[in-house]
């Protein structure tokens, strides 16, 4: 797909931040699995790639205002309907799914780590 193409479509990209807190999230879930915590690392993998696919769909959103591509009130209807269905695929992992609230919330955490060292280490070009 060339480059022209692809900022047509406005496809979300995976950035560092992603990359590294799925990286983080994938040794944390690792370690605690082999640590005998099967459900505590199970927990601790969903709440870190849910949020990895959070912040996508948040750059995404943010993209589309900043290229004006889109109104403003289509992009604030984006947001709200994103943070519905993300409400309700959290609601749906613990009712459903049982997972551990505490992993989850370990695996969100780990991932708020990997934000705020990133943006202490910084880039040139001033993004995230």
């Amino acid at each position: 797909m060339t480059q022209r193409v692809a900022s047509l479509i406005n496809l979300p990209s995976i950035g560092r931040i992603e990359k590294t807190g799925i990286i983080v999230t994938a040794i944390l879930s690792g370690v605690i699995y082999l640590l005998g915590y099967e459900e505590f690392a199970v927990g601790v993998a969903a709440g870190g790639l849910l949020f990895a696919v959070d912040f996508v769909a948040i750059r995404f959103i943010v993209n589309a205002l900043i290229t004006n591509k889109y109104s403003k009130a289509f992009a604030i209807f984006s947001f709200i309907i994103k943070m519905a269905v993300f409400i309700a695929i959290i609601v749906s992992i613990f009712m459903f799914a049982e997972v551990n609230l505490f992993g989850f919330f370990v695996g969100v955490t780990a991932f708020v780590i990997v934000i705020i060292g990133e943006s202490l280490r910084g880039q040139s070009d001033g993004t995230l």
